[in-house]
C-alpha cells in the first residue's frame, strides 16, 4: 500500500502567449532606446579618431617645416577650376609620410627625376605643360605615381594610410576604389578661396566668377603654396588660420553616389591607372592621397549647383540624401564631398589650424567667415569659439 504524501505537489504555470508577447515588446522597446545611445557612442569614438588624424597631419606639417625650413608644397599650386591649374608631381600627403611613420611607403616614390625632360613638357608661361595636357610647376621633380615606368609608385599609392581616412566615412578601401584600389583620403589642404565677400554683390557668399573684374581681389591664399612658404608667411597667425579640413567620402568615378569626374589632366600620357575625365580618358584620381588633385583644393562652394539649389559656400553642402539632391549630385564637382569641406559627423567637420590645434567647425559656420579663416594674410582675423 502506497503512502500518501502529506503535501500537495504544486503545478508550475507557464507563460501565456500574451505574457510572452508583452515581454518581447518590452525587450524591443529597451533595445530601441539603447541602440541610439550605442550608435552615438560609436560615432563619438569615430569622430575623436578623425580629430586625432587631423591633429597628426597638422603636426606632420610642422615637423616638415622644422626639417626643411619651409612648409611642404601644396601639390595643387592654385585652383582655377579648370585644366589650367598648376601641379607639383607629388601630393602634400606624400611629402608627409615620413612624419606619420610611413617612411617605407615614402621611399617607394621617385623624387629626383627631371620631370620636365621625362614627360617631354614644353614651356607654358612660367611653368610647363605635358603632352597629356597637365601644367606642371617649373620646380617640380620626380615621376608621377601613375607612371608605368615607375611601378613602385603604384604599389605605394595603393597603400591605405589610416591617418588619411576618417572612420566615420561609409567607405572602406575596396568600396572606395574597386577598380585600382588606390589609398583614399578624407582631408584636404586649402590652397585658395575665391568666395565673393562683397556685400551686395550678386554672387555674395558664392564663388566669384573668373570673368568678374574683382576676381583676384576676392581670392585669399591658404597656408601652403608651391613657392616655399613658411609658418611665418601666415601673418594672420597660425592659431587663426585653417590649414587642413575634412573633405570626406570621395571615391572612384565608378562608385555610385560618391565618385566624380575630374576636369584636370594627369601628367602621364599612358597612365598605369587610367580614369575618365570630363573631356577624355586622362583624368586625375580626386580621391587618392597620392594624387595632388585630391590632397589640396580650393574652397569656393557648390558652384555647379543648378536651380533651385543654393550656391552659397558652406560646410557639408547638400549633405542629404546620400548622393545629393537632383540640383547638386555628389557626382558633380564641388557638390557634397567632392572638393569642398564635408564630413559624415552631421553637425560639422574637423579642421587643423596652422599651429596644429584641432577645432570642430559647425555646419552653421558662415561661409564668408570660413573664407577669412582659410586666408593666411588677408588681415581679417576670426577666432572660432571652443
Amino acid at each position: 500500500m502506497q503512502r500518501k504524501l502529506g503535501w500537495a505537489r504544486k503545478q508550475r504555470r507557464a507563460f501565456t502567449l500574451v505574457e510572452l508577447l508583452v515581454v518581447i515588446a518590452i525587450i524591443g522597446i529597451l533595445v530601441g532606446l539603447l541602440l541610439p545611445a550605442v550608435q552615438a557612442a560609436r560615432e563619438a569614438a569615430r569622430r575623436m579618431s578623425c580629430s586625432n588624424n587631423v591633429k597628426q597631419i597638422g603636426l606632420a606639417v610642422a615637423n616638415h617645416e622644422s626639417a626643411y625650413k619651409r612648409l611642404p608644397h601644396s601639390g595643387q599650386c592654385d585652383s582655377t577650376g579648370s585644366s589650367t591649374t598648376v601641379y607639383m608631381m607629388h601630393s602634400t600627403p606624400t611629402l608627409l609620410l615620413p612624419y606619420i611613420e610611413q617612411q617605407t611607403v615614402f621611399n617607394m616614390f621617385d623624387f629626383t627625376t627631371n620631370s620636365v625632360a621625362h614627360y617631354g613638357a614644353s614651356p607654358s608661361g612660367s611653368n610647363f605643360i605635358t603632352p597629356s595636357g597637365c601644367i606642371i610647376h617649373r620646380t617640380t621633380k620626380g615621376k608621377s605615381y601613375d607612371d608605368p615606368t615607375h611601378p613602385s609608385g603604384q604599389v605605394a599609392a595603393q597603400t591605405s594610410i589610416p591617418t588619411y581616412v576618417c572612420p566615420s566615412t561609409p567607405l572602406d578601401t575596396g568600396s572606395r576604389d574597386p577598380v585600382d584600389r588606390l589609398g583614399g583620403i578624407d582631408y584636404m589642404f586649402v590652397a585658395v578661396s575665391d568666395v565673393d565677400s562683397r556685400v551686395g554683390s550678386a554672387t555674395y557668399g558664392m564663388r566669384t566668377p573668373t570673368s568678374d573684374a574683382a576676381y583676384f581681389q576676392m581670392r585669399v591664399l591658404g597656408m601652403l603654396d608651391c613657392e616655399g612658404s613658411r609658418l611665418a608667411s601666415t601673418t594672420d597667425g597660425t592659431s587663426n588660420t585653417v590649414m587642413v579640413i575634412e573633405d570626406a567620402g570621395r571615391a572612384h568615378p565608378n562608385v555610385t553616389h560618391f565618385g566624380a569626374l575630374s576636369s584636370r589632366y594627369t601628367p602621364v600620357s599612358t597612365p598605369a591607372f587610367p580614369v575618365n575625365m570630363l573631356t577624355g580618358p586622362l583624368g586625375r584620381h580626386m580621391y587618392a592621397w597620392a594624387d595632388a588633385d585630391a590632397a589640396t583644393n580650393g574652397y569656393s562652394g557648390p558652384s555647379n549647383a543648378i536651380a533651385p539649389g543654393s550656391r552659397l559656400a558652406k560646410i557639408n553642402n547638400f549633405q542629404a540624401p546620400t548622393g545629393g539632391p537632383p540640383e547638386c549630385k555628389w557626382s558633380v564637382n564641388n557638390c557634397g564631398p567632392n572638393d569642398e569641406p564635408f564630413s559624415f559627423h552631421g553637425a560639422g567637420c574637423n579642421a587643423s589650424m596652422g599651429d596644429g590645434s584641432v577645432k570642430f567647425l559647425s555646419a552653421s559656420t558662415d561661409g564668408i567667415v570660413l573664407k577669412w579663416m582659410v586666408g593666411r594674410n588677408d588681415a581679417i582675423l576670426y577666432e572660432m569659439p571652443e
